[in-house]
């Protein structure tokens, strides 16, 4: 398994997928430096509705490109591996590419807050564990996007996953169903770890939103959830034929 991974890392090198790692935490620090005093905020807030569910697909999306660019997968489906590890050796990849990008803006946030914005009421130990959330919470979305963006391609998959993730991501998080949708996950946690409502406001003291039970409940659906679309997704990618 560890050869596997290796080689999905290995097609990645030099590609514009593995360029947006970087470039896509830095876009962050960018906008928010550009919000001026909501430096903090809205960084985390644009970052977790917008940026991240974007950055996932588009990642996604360019590593299949790569992979369909090269006789459409044939070299893949030839190899005596399972295609079920493949699969798993794309996810973990991916997977280690997010964490890498939301540690990079995590970096640029504490910095920012130490010598940009020192007035912001968000610790640095919010931060931290903000950031530790998003990577575990957001994993569900690598399979999805990645079977998305094979299945039905790139524009497809950006339409599902970014708009779920800046509308559903929104509109659900304050109801009392929240759980029930996956996009709504991470801005409802966001609440208490950071302060933050769905709309990008800081929460007033005592409101409801604060309420930190929601987080291991997250957690847990996040994780449950992920392990589902995960074999899913590899049952289905094992089915897949040269065509």
């Amino acid at each position: 398994m560890i050869n596997v991974i290796k080689a999905e890392n290995l097609k990645a090198k030099r590609t514009f997928a593995k360029k947006m790692v970087f470039i896509a935490p830095l876009f962050m620090l960018l906008l928010a430096i550009i919000s001026g005093q909501y430096f903090v905020q809205n960084g985390y807030n644009w970052w977790y509705t917008m940026i991240l569910p974007g950055f996932i697909t588009l990642i996604t999306a360019l590593l299949n490109q790569n992979e369909e660019k090269k006789l459409k997968y044939r070299p893949v489906f030839a190899l005596p591996i399972s295609l079920k590890k493949i699969w798993l050796g794309k996810v973990t990849v991916t997977g280690i590419y997010v964490a890498v990008a939301n540690i990079i803006l995590l970096v640029g946030m504490i910095a920012g807050k130490i010598f940009y914005n020192t007035s912001s009421t968000i610790s640095v130990t919010q931060m931290i564990t903000a950031t530790l959330i998003l990577i575990i919470v957001s994993f569900w979305q690598i399979p999805w996007c990645l079977f998305l963006s094979k299945k039905f391609g790139i524009v497809t998959a950006i339409l599902i996953n970014v708009g779920g993730g800046i509308i559903l991501g929104i509109a659900a998080a304050a109801k009392s169903f929240w759980w029930l949708c996956p996009y709504s996950w991470i801005t409802r946690m966001m609440c208490p770890v950071l302060g933050i409502l769905p709309n990008g406001t800081l929460a007033p003291v005592g409101d409801v939103m604060l309420n930190p039970n929601v987080i291991p409940l997250g957690v847990v659906l996040s994780m449950v959830f992920f392990v589902i679309v995960l074999g899913v997704t590899a049952w289905w990618f094992s089915r897949q034929e040269v065509k």
